[in-house]
């Protein structure tokens, strides 16, 4: 049987817009308002706004069979059960169907399909199960809202489901919506505070691009501390947790906002002055470029799976 549009969205989760029209069925991590203002900025960060991160559906069933087709996307990534199973990759043109034979002892298995986090948003042709199955979402213990840049997007994470982000969420069994955004920095005009989403817990990590982009040691400061205003207004009496940057390998370098390490404390400063409460970023990675795709910056495989254990064990000293 195919699925309506009303049940794939009801097994959505990670969206905070929907909508269908002649080529499938769209999903977003920003609103409207936050992808024009990224856009504002550059075209390149408008694009990663409108990226598919974090989305997922997640649902269990008894029919033995799963099948979906995309019309755009590149990557879709399938676990049955919380196992990873499947990479399914299309190119632009590709119309294939994409299915997968579920043959677990159990009567009611959990499926969980992640949207592609990068580059072409991950749109659905349609979701089609056997006839008469069952079909209910799964239930989660938490809702976790993720603000951050490409780390929190997931870059070079080799598999997007295994970003930090979607880690930890894992971890929590937490409904997450991840607005990881590549190239992004603090300021208060990306955050919209009419976003219909109501988490338990809120994390946001920026800092290492500000160290690049923000015209000055005082810009950054405004512009942090605007952010978070914004943050802490809007979700007042939420658990919130500022991530201040993880390592750089190039942190010797002078840029005009000053040395890496100063960012870093400022960012720190802000988080603790505005009532968050302060991760230090640089205790979750190793300080080795081993655990880094492009050597200085983005983690890895194996270092996102270091980062997201490590920041699940900062997070159960407030949460659990």
């Amino acid at each position: 049987m195919r699925l309506s549009f009303e049940e794939v969205k009801s097994i959505t989760f990670g969206s905070v817009n929907s909508f269908e029209d002649a080529s499938g069925m769209h999903f977003a991590k920003c609103t409207d308002k936050q992808v024009a203002a990224f856009a504002a900025f550059w075209e390149g960060l408008g694009t990663n706004a409108k990226a598919t991160t974090g989305i997922r559906l997640d649902f269990h069933t008894n029919s033995k069979r799963f099948a979906f087709k995309a019309s755009s996307g590149r990557r879709f990534e399938l676990y049955v059960n919380g196992t990873f199973r499947e990479v399914y990759t299309r190119q632009n043109d590709d119309n294939a169907e994409f299915s997968y034979d579920i043959n677990e002892s159990t009567d009611e298995n959990r499926i969980t399909l992640y949207f592609p986090s990068h580059d072409i948003p991950g749109v659905l042709s349609y979701v089609k199960l056997d006839d008469g199955a069952t079909l209910r979402a799964h239930e989660f213990d938490t809702k976790i809202f993720f603000i951050g840049d490409s780390i929190t997007q997931g870059w070079n994470s080799h598999y997007d489901s295994l970003s930090y982000a979607n880690r930890v969420s894992d971890f929590f069994n937490a409904d997450s919506v991840i607005q990881g955004i590549g190239g992004a920095f603090f300021h208060a005009s990306i955050f919209d505070d009419a976003i219909d989403y109501d988490p338990d817990i809120v994390i946001f990590a920026f800092g290492t691009n500000d160290w690049v982009h923000q015209k000055s040691y005082d810009e950054l400061r405004k512009n942090t501390s605007e952010f978070i205003e914004a943050i802490t207004a809007k979700f007042a009496g939420k658990k919130i947790f500022g991530i201040s940057p993880i390592w750089r390998g190039n942190s010797g370098e002078l840029k005009p906002a000053g040395y890496f390490v100063d960012i870093c404390a400022a960012v720190k400063e802000e988080i603790v002055a505005h009532g968050v409460t302060l991760i230090d970023g640089e205790t979750l990675t190793p300080h080795m470029t081993d655990f880094y795709s492009d050597l200085y910056l983005h983690p890895n495989g194996l270092g996102f799976g270091i980062y997201a254990e490590s920041l699940c064990k900062e997070l159960n000293k407030y949460v659990r």
